[in-house]
């Protein structure tokens, strides 16, 4: 009869105590990866490559067909996406007393918990932190990220992108990069890295080999890179290589056609052995976790069908195989390849055992009960705070040709704010209203006309300055590239921006600066909420100076 690997993992921890050297220590590890491995048959390896999707709340909630795989012993972790801090907190709980070996449990949290958590607050998003270009503020923010991780008992941050956003159309990486130049990039996202890592979080760098110059999401089609491999170098690798030589611990896998490193058609990046085993592990010397980003997405499932992907993942070199939609078929279908010599023991030894090394890196050789009382308000201790400083750091005065900080500085004259998509009166306005008790308000919503845009343009002409904050942006440029605004809402912004006495405040994506890129005055924001707006307020009243920077270039 096999051994149970709780209890191997169990007596090699209680024999821990011995062993203090270095050496002593590695030897210890390398007993109990060892010792765990050989506890398990085949289908219980093969187990422990697949990290899935578990959902604590929503239409999703799949807890009956996590527990059958649990029962099954098929899967080595998982990746928490929708629902609650305190449902999560009970199942992984629950979860981890049902697995043999505990779960690796990951989280895709880039902007912290809350981009995937209800009731847990947001960290602001990468390109926020690109504009302060503070690498120990990044180190602030991401080691805040590793105490969420910490508190819910998740081990694994997919984070950061480290993809260099040379494309301003980009409509799935965008906001979520730094910005364009590779070395900002690099930059802020080791400084990233080692806020997760030196709390014990492990990071992952993605998505390799750069998914930053695309027009297509590949969460719904296959996007094709057409540059060369020297282009390649020089640009979409940097940041990986600097990353990897700084200790990152695991690289994601993007969902890319490219030519230059495999012209098989149609293959994507993630499965094929020439990128990820040939360029990721040989050339560029990674040893570290290779994670494959999720197998459900449209640019995989496309052209190949569930186990196949996985089958083919794995041959590639990954040894995470994440999001996988059929556990059981994929198994067996590794299973085939190795009883056909399309795969070795040897090969499934090696990425079993660097799972397993990177559990124990962890401390999963054993597994502390997760505190489900009160995990959100815990979650949610450091972020108003850390969000008011990055957005302090971050607000970018991009001009001010015509003067009109001073000029609103000064309060002598007739003002005007035009809420431009806004719902509602924000930090901005009521400050400004606060300010100019007289202050002429107007508001521009969606569902108007050209004709009514270019009037109420031409109706503020006489006023000393005139602010437009531009509200309630997409994250993403859309289709028509403006963000979420209407044809009638691009016709005001355009037509205010040859206006001598109007100064926008562009509250979300730095590229929306395009439509005004002819304005005397911008200031960029980044984000839409309190602590941005007021952050803006203080520039344009002359109170805070903008020490922001454009990460990303908006206007030619």
């Amino acid at each position: 009869m096999r051994k149970n690997p709780t209890f191997l993992y169990i007596a090699m921890l209680l024999l821990a105590g011995s062993f203090t050297s270095t050496g002593q220590t590695f030897q210890f590890k390398r007993k109990w990866i060892d010792s765990v491995y050989n506890s398990m048959n085949e289908r219980e390896r093969i187990g422990q490559l697949f990290m899935v999707a578990a959902y604590s709340g929503g239409p999703n909630a799949n807890q009956q067909k996590i527990e059958q795989l649990l029962k099954a012993k098929q899967i080595g972790g998982l990746i928490f996406m929708q629902g609650t801090a305190e449902a999560q907190a009970k199942l992984t709980n629950k979860y981890q007393k049902m697995s043999n070996l505990p779960l690796m449990i990951g989280m895709d949290a880039e902007w912290g918990l809350g981009m995937r958590l209800t009731g847990v607050k947001n960290f602001p998003k990468q390109m926020m932190l690109g504009a302060t270009k503070d690498t120990a503020l990044m180190y602030e923010m991401a080691t805040a990220i590793a105490t969420q991780c910490k508190r819910l008992g998740v081990h694994i941050d997919f984070a950061p992108v480290v993809d260099v956003n040379n494309n301003p159309k980009n409509p799935v990486i965008n906001f979520r990069s730094f910005g364009e130049d590779k070395e900002l990039v690099s930059r802020m996202g080791i400084a990233y890295m080692k806020g997760l890592q030196n709390l014990g979080v492990m990071a992952s760098a993605k998505h390799f080999p750069g998914h930053g110059d695309v027009s297509v999401d590949s969460h719904k089609d296959l996007p094709v890179i057409t540059k060369s491999k020297q282009q390649l170098n020089e640009l979409e690798f940097y940041p990986f290589k600097k990353l990897i030589n700084a200790g990152i611990q695991s690289v994601m896998i993007a969902h890319l056609s490219v030519p230059a490193l495999d012209d098989t058609k149609n293959l994507p990046t993630t499965l094929s052995k020439k990128v990820v085993t040939d360029v990721l592990k040989t050339e560029m010397g990674f040893k570290g976790l290779v994670f494959t980003d999720a197998l459900d997405m449209k640019g995989l499932t496309k052209f190949y069908p569930d186990g196949e992907t996985d089958l083919m993942a794995f041959l590639a070199g990954n040894d995470v195989l994440l999001f996988s939609q059929n556990v059981p078929l994929a198994i067996s279908k590794i299973e085939w390849a190795i009883k056909t010599n399309k795969a070795t023991e040897a090969y499934l030894e090696e990425r079993v055992k660097k799972v397993l090394a990177a559990k124990y890196d962890l401390g999963l050789y054993k597994v502390s009960n997760i505190k489900e009382a009160n995990v959100t308000d815990d979650l949610n201790k450091q972020v108003n705070e850390l969000r008011e400083k990055i957005s302090r750091a971050a607000v970018t005065l991009v001009k001010d040709q015509a003067g009109m900080i001073s000029k609103l500085k000064a309060g002598k004259g007739k003002f005007a704010y035009i809420n431009v998509n806004g719902t509602g009166e924000g930090q901005l306005q009521s400050q400004l209203k606060k300010t100019f008790p007289s202050l002429m308000v107007q508001n521009f919503g969606k569902k108007s006309t050209a004709a009514v845009a270019k009037k109420m343009a031409n109706s503020f002409n006489d006023y000393t300055t005139v602010v437009v904050g531009v509200h309630d942006l997409a994250l993403y440029p859309g289709k028509d590239g403006n963000y979420g605004l209407d044809a009638a809402q691009i016709t005001l912004l355009q037509q205010l921006s040859s206006k001598k006495n109007v100064i926008f405040a562009i509250m979300g994506n730095a590229y929306m600066a395009k439509t005004v890129c002819g304005a005397r005055g911008i200031v960029v924001g980044y984000e839409d909420d309190i602590y941005s707006e007021e952050a803006v307020f203080e520039v344009l009243l002359g109170k805070l100076k903008a020490k922001g920077t454009l990460p990303v270039k908006a206007c030619k």
